[in-house]
């Protein structure tokens, strides 16, 4: 499966963009500012619906305009033309060969992603929600039902926060929380089930990619550390058993106007041969780990919908030591259509007389030029 045509509208900092890219490597060469990552971003909201940098949709629109248009075409197995309509304020119109998609499971892993950027290269060092979204990006890509229940519960917290601050301020009454505790309990109980589920099965992978990447000096390892209690994999179980420890929390809910448990509290944690490799891991021992986990999501992936998830990296060459840009490059090159920022060849210029890769130039939110092979390009350059 590749993309080979995109046209952008009013989006971010393009005007118009039209490209057809590469079936192979595509990569995106300019300064910062200049609009590479924009178009990174294009493609994952005509693929997934949402943004891979985790940006509202509000932010999509160009500035001063009221409306963003985003179109591609796609071809496998069978040929898709993917259109995205957001007016500012408006719930954004989806369309697959001019069929509306109204609910998001009806588009669930048709154009599997996988996304590399300096944050999820610190997926093992950085704040939790890194962790978390890394998570949901595998899950709502194969489970539709996962995708609607993760919707579902975020617009649920926001509602129960905010009557939580209308109860401190004395502008409610504590028993208003009764109907937003029982579906954020229902919702919550789905995630952390679904989530236990994957984990158990990919973090497994995960720990024996870490070993052959790393020439087996290392043990890693990933645990799901669940903020609501988990005494069995059914729901139900799970909702029961949190019921009180909701109903005990109230009081210092309502004093800092916020839900203090949930999967929006979930930890995964990484351990380093049995110690925690947030603090115990070195720079390279914890990219390493980073690097693992997208292996095998990007594998996973092709197994569970049948198709080579297209790949996107934002800026993580320059993030990488030459050894594992190299485990990543080959990673790229095993197949599949891959979409790549840089600010200057340099580092990758080791890689690039068998890559195949095609350069398009981004400046001012314009990319210029047609496209030619990165060797050229590079021939060029030192000429």
């Amino acid at each position: 499966m590749h993309l080979v045509s995109l046209s952008l509208r009013q989006f971010r900092n393009f005007s118009r963009l039209d490209l057809e890219p590469a079936n192979g490597v595509n990569v995106f060469i300019g300064s910062n500012g200049a609009g590479k990552s924009n178009i990174l971003e294009g493609i994952a909201v005509l693929a997934a619906g949402q943004s891979h940098r985790g940006a509202e949709a509000r932010h999509w629109l160009q500035e001063g305009k009221d409306e963003a248009a985003l179109t591609a075409r796609v071809e496998g197995e069978e040929s898709l033309a993917l259109e995205l309509r957001q007016k500012r304020g408006r719930v954004r119109q989806f369309r697959v060969n001019n069929r509306p998609i109204l609910r998001h499971r009806d588009w669930a892993g048709q154009v599997p992603l996988v996304s590399f950027s300096p944050e999820e290269m610190d997926l093992v060092k950085g704040e939790p929600a890194v962790r978390r979204r890394a998570v949901n990006a595998v899950l709502a890509q194969v489970d539709g039902d996962y995708a609607e229940a993760l919707g579902r519960y975020t617009k649920l917290l926001e509602e129960r926060n905010a009557a939580l601050r209308r109860i401190r301020d004395g502008l409610a009454k504590a028993g208003s929380l009764e109907p937003w505790d029982l579906s954020l309990l229902k919702e919550g109980a789905r995630l952390t089930v679904s989530r236990h589920k994957f984990l158990a099965e990919f973090a497994p992978r995960v720990q024996r990619r870490q070993s052959e990447l790393s020439g087996g000096r290392d043990r890693g390892a990933a645990v799901y550390r669940p903020s609501f209690h988990l005494p069995a994999e059914e729901i139900e179980a799970v909702e029961e058993a949190n019921r009180r420890r909701l109903a005990d929390l109230r009081e210092g809910e309502i004093a800092l106007g916020s839900t203090l448990i949930g999967p929006h509290r979930d930890e995964i944690e990484f351990r380093l041969d049995d110690d925690l490799a947030k603090t115990r891991a070195s720079q390279g021992q914890a990219r390493t780990l980073a690097l693992s986990w997208k292996w095998e999501e990007r594998l996973f992936l092709k197994e569970r919908v049948g198709r080579v998830p297209i790949s996107l990296l934002d800026d993580v060459f320059s993030e990488l030591d030459p050894a594992r840009r190299g485990q990543l490059t080959e990673l790229l090159f095993s197949g599949g259509q891959c979409f790549l920022t840089l600010t200057d060849f340099s580092v990758w210029g080791d890689f690039a007389s068998s890559s195949g890769a095609r350069v398009f130039e981004v400046a001012a939110g314009s990319v210029r030029g047609r496209p030619v092979p990165l060797v050229e390009q590079m021939a060029e350059r030192r000429a």
